[in-house]
């Protein structure tokens, strides 16, 4: 007999309320069975809930011949669905193996990552050259299907969401006002469509979605929401995280785009149309977020305007 189901908590209802609604009420009452039936099926010892996402649940694992593993289920059974097309088609050590997927039931079973510490928690920005062979690796081994949406779409939604969260916020309008989230929004989108080399490219490839693979295997990305489009887009979040002035920015990207072959003002570019977004997520985030925002806000002085 496997082992028990573990139940979901309370915060990670919430987390999911936050996403998706009340209705995603009904998806939680079946999710015990679901979790049965997946850990018969594919003969799982479930351990414990891994607390992060909004959209998803997400548990480690044991496989039956003693693998640490991932299951992953989740109500956007296409949006996993393509989550798991991706990490198969990247033929690469910086993304984990999948061992099996149910896009019927919107179910990923993984392997976990070892030692997994998130990039977010790291006491210090890793090494270039560690940052140049994650982005290499995914865009190189990459295939630029039709299956996978444009990046404008994925622009396009990221923005609505935080358009939906300052109507609900007005001191967010203040903190950006509706100008500059304007500029940045039709600057990014601008980028977007301009001609460029396409891959598919991550997507999300921020520090929690980065994981330590260990000495050999290096920065190992999770958790992609996968698109078609500019390899320098997935840069930005990297090129801005701990940076605290926009001239740390500008190194980052100067050596960044000479490892990957990039051109330098098309990463700034990026950076200036999220620059914006940025500073929208920082707010609130412990006491001197308002510091760590300024050279964000600097930077997104610098969007031109259409």
């Amino acid at each position: 007999m496997g082992s028990p189901v573990p139940s979901v908590d309370e915060r990670a209802r919430r987390r999911l309320r936050a996403r998706f609604g009340n209705e995603i009420d009904p998806w939680l009452e079946e999710l015990p069975a679901l979790l049965a039936a997946l850990g018969e099926r594919w003969g799982l010892e479930f351990g414990p809930l891994i607390p992060q996402g909004s959209m998803s649940v997400v548990i480690r694992c044991d496989t039956a011949d003693g693998r640490s593993a991932v299951l992953k289920v989740a109500p956007d059974r296409a949006r996993l669905g393509m989550e798991a097309d991706a990490l198969a088609t990247w033929a690469t050590p910086h993304v984990p193996v999948v061992h099996a997927v149910d896009a019927g039931v919107g179910a990923l079973l993984m392997e976990a990552i070892e030692p997994g510490g998130m990039l977010r928690d790291a006491s210090r920005y890793p090494a270039m050259e560690s940052v140049a062979e994650l982005l290499t690796s995914l865009h190189s081994h990459g295939s630029a299907g039709a299956a996978f949406p444009p990046l404008t779409h994925r622009i396009a939604y990221l923005f609505d969401s935080w358009a939906g969260q300052r109507q609900l916020h007005p001191e967010l309008v203040e903190l950006v006002p509706e100008d500059l989230f304007a500029r940045g929004r039709a600057y990014a989108a601008r980028l977007a469509a301009q001609r460029s080399p396409t891959a598919l490219l991550h997507g999300d490839l921020t520090p929690v979605n980065v994981l330590d693979g260990g000495e050999r295997r290096g920065l190992v990305a999770i958790d992609p929401a996968p698109c078609l489009g500019d390899p320098a887009y997935d840069a930005i979040d990297l090129l801005v995280w701990q940076a605290g002035d926009v001239a740390t920015i500008e190194a980052r990207a100067a050596r960044l785009a000479t490892a990957i072959d990039a051109d330098v003002a098309r990463l700034i570019d990026w950076c200036l149309a999220f620059a914006s977004m940025f500073v929208l997520d920082l707010w609130g985030a412990g006491d001197n977020w308002r510091d760590r925002a300024a050279p964000l806000l600097s930077l997104a002085s610098q969007v031109p305007r259409s």
